[in-house]
């Protein structure tokens, strides 16, 4: 049997681009499938949790990218170290931003929030669930995933809320917030003053201490305290027995922040050092109703 070689030639090479083409088909089926997978199981897993879960408790590269991931670090080093009054600090801190909302029902799970998930355009995915799944359709929830492919695979770049929110803006959004109330004299003094005038809320104040903290007595003897040291906690009760008067202490704006600029207010220096401003002294013998400082 004679074989043509000149037919066979097109022929095969056909055939190879056919099967190009249906790897190529292959893998993006693939890739489309691993994107919907990586949003079904994280949302089963979050479901299945007793407690709500924080942005910033996710195991390291499992599930945001790279860049995302250092934004949230970012957001939970700069409060763990600089918002030190009562204010509620860190993203979706006050609720469940996987969830979009501040309670969940201990009732809820992954198939009762009627779980659905698509692609709704290049590399982003849409779920869409119910939080309280008996109450209705006020309370449906869409949450858009924008995906970046990583090393490890598909890995959150970014989270879309309604009403055009970004997970990524408002974290910056808060950073920036964090910092801004940070090089606020205004806003420490505050603090710290309230928690003086409250006797049970005088370790509150060393918070905004930096130590160890030179405290002197009303006899000018002076000496560097830490944090657990009883004199120091005799030397804020003195003050808190002097009941300041708030009204004098700086407003906002009113102070410059520079790095090592020293301001004094009562018995407290302020000293801004690493963003922000701390107590740095306390001077017993100018323990009085604090002054306004000199910008």
């Amino acid at each position: 049997m004679n074989i043509n070689k000149k037919r066979l030639l097109p022929i095969g090479v056909g055939l190879f681009a056919f099967a190009a083409i249906g790897l190529l088909a292959d893998k993006a089926w693939s890739e489309k499938q691993q994107q919907l997978d990586l949003i079904t199981n994280f949302y089963k897993d979050h479901m299945a949790r007793p407690e709500i879960r924080q942005a910033s408790q996710l195991p390291a590269g499992a599930f945001y990218s790279a860049e995302l991931e250092a934004l949230v670090d970012a957001n939970l080093q700069l409060c763990d170290s600089l918002s030190r009054g009562d204010d509620i600090c860190g993203y979706g801190a006050d609720g469940d931003v996987f969830l979009d909302t501040q309670e969940v029902p201990p009732s809820l799970d992954f198939e009762r929030s009627h779980f659905q998930v698509a692609r709704v355009g290049e590399n982003t995915v849409e779920a869409t669930f119910n939080v309280y799944p008996d109450m209705g359709s006020a309370y449906e929830r869409q949450i858009r995933y924008v995906l970046v492919k990583e090393d490890a695979g598909w890995r959150v770049d970014d989270m879309l809320y309604g009403q055009g929110r970004s997970m990524r803006e408002e974290i910056r959004q808060e950073n920036d917030a964090v910092l801004a109330r940070a090089r606020e004299l205004a806003d420490a003094a505050g603090w710290v003053f309230n928690y003086l005038g409250n006797e049970d809320m005088l370790d509150r104040a060393a918070r905004f201490i930096a130590f160890p903290v030179q405290v002197c007595d009303q006899y000018g003897a002076c000496a560097a305290l830490k944090r657990d040291d009883v004199v120091l906690l005799q030397a804020l009760d003195a003050l808190g027995h002097n009941n300041p008067d708030l009204t004098t202490l700086p407003k906002a704006g009113e102070v410059s922040a520079s790095e090592g600029k020293v301001v004094a207010i009562g018995a407290l220096d302020f000293t801004f050092r690493n963003k922000a401003w701390w107590v740095t002294k306390i001077d017993l013998r100018r323990s009085s109703s604090p002054l306004r400082p000199n910008p």
